[in-house]
């Protein structure tokens, strides 16, 4: 499948934010683009920690799906410890490298793209505080992550996937240590023929990144706040992206650079709006849901970025594979309102094809 990256002068296809009462049922119209009108990414991320049913990749195709991605982990103890655990041979977890080349093979059966991108773990942290005292910290930290991206890249190029990303919100390690951000990218496109990106946090990152111009793409995680009223309609969702698309602009302007949303996602619940990074709370149940907020979300979204000429497209976070757990107050949008909106958004169909 072929992937370019374009900056597409769109024509404005939706139509002026419309208010979405919080009491009614949600009911919003939207026009989606074409896959035949531009190639931009309609993501989804897969939790694909375990081997997930027949069923999941043909279902992602039906909903307009044309790039799935996946997040390989490596594992740090603390923010301060330059070791990292890593375990290519897992069986299904999503570092394992058996179960990618598989989902690979199936998505592209499907007429779908695989997209690696591989994040750091550490329990209880960040992996946006990661910091070290001293120097030879930092090298061998940099030495085990080198070993880390290059791995998936080799990987990448194995599967023809279309884009690598060669890290994920990494914070002071990113913005800091430019030196050996430009010496893995040079090392990566040794390996790897495709576009290469960095995925950046929404919040005092993606403005800071000094190597963007060694990268194909400049990548998101898009967790803006939008707004803090409460149950906030379609029109004030919409103009809580304006500062932010502000922000983006000046970042592609200066880059010159499309722009990639690597994740972006809502949760059904209440604050949504206000806190769009906030966690759903480890096996506990949550309070309050409210799913008609979470597809406002996505319209917003849709009707304020998706046609910007700088968006190349947005891997929604994320997809569960089919079972009996419950995904209230959860970032997915299956089975809820949202869901409607990404398949009208993303043409459903469009990306189907036969095993």
């Amino acid at each position: 499948m072929p992937f370019r990256l374009l900056l597409w002068t769109l024509p404005i296809l939706l139509a002026a934010c419309a208010d979405a009462p919080a009491e009614a049922p949600f009911s919003h119209e939207l026009h989606p683009v074409s896959m035949e009108e531009t190639d931009r990414i309609q993501g989804v991320t897969l939790d694909a920690r375990r081997k997930p049913p027949a069923s999941t990749l043909p279902e992602l195709a039906a909903l307009g799906v044309t790039h799935v991605s996946v997040v390989p982990f490596a594992f740090q103890r603390r923010n301060d410890d330059p070791e990292l655990r890593t375990n290519y041979d897992a069986d299904w977890y999503t570092e394992g490298q058996a179960g990618i080349r598989t989902l690979a093979w199936q998505a592209d059966s499907l007429g779908m793209d695989l997209i690696l991108k591989p994040q750091i773990w550490i329990r209880g942290g960040s992996s946006l505080d990661i910091d070290f005292e001293t120097e030879a910290d930092w090298q061998q930290w940099e030495t085990a992550y080198r070993e880390f991206a290059l791995f998936y890249a080799r990987l990448s190029e194995e599967i023809e996937a279309p884009l690598f990303v060669i890290g994920a919100e990494l914070g002071k390690a990113g913005t800091t240590r430019e030196a050996f951000w430009r010496s893995l990218i040079a090392e990566i496109r040794t390996v790897y023929a495709g576009e290469v990106t960095y995925a950046a946090n929404w919040y005092e990152d993606f403005e800071y990144i000094p190597f963007w111009d060694a990268l194909d793409v400049v990548a998101i995680q898009a967790y803006f706040p939008l707004a803090e009223t409460p149950a906030p309609t379609v029109e004030e969702l919409c103009a809580g992206w304006d500062q932010h698309k502000l922000a983006i602009e000046a970042v592609h302007e200066r880059t010159g650079k499309p722009v990639v949303f690597t994740e972006i996602g809502y949760r059904d619940v209440p604050h949504a709006a206000a806190r769009p990074w906030e966690w759903p709370p480890h096996r506990e149940r949550v309070a309050e849901t409210d799913e008609d907020l979470q597809a406002r979300l996505y319209t917003a979204f849709f009707e304020e970025v998706w046609t910007e000429p700088w968006m190349a497209g947005a891997i929604v976070w994320k997809w569960y594979p089919p079972s009996n757990r419950s995904h209230a107050g959860d970032f997915t949008p299956q089975g809820k309102p949202a869901e409607a909106v990404i398949r009208q958004m993303f043409g459903a169909g469009t990306a189907t094809g036969a095993p």
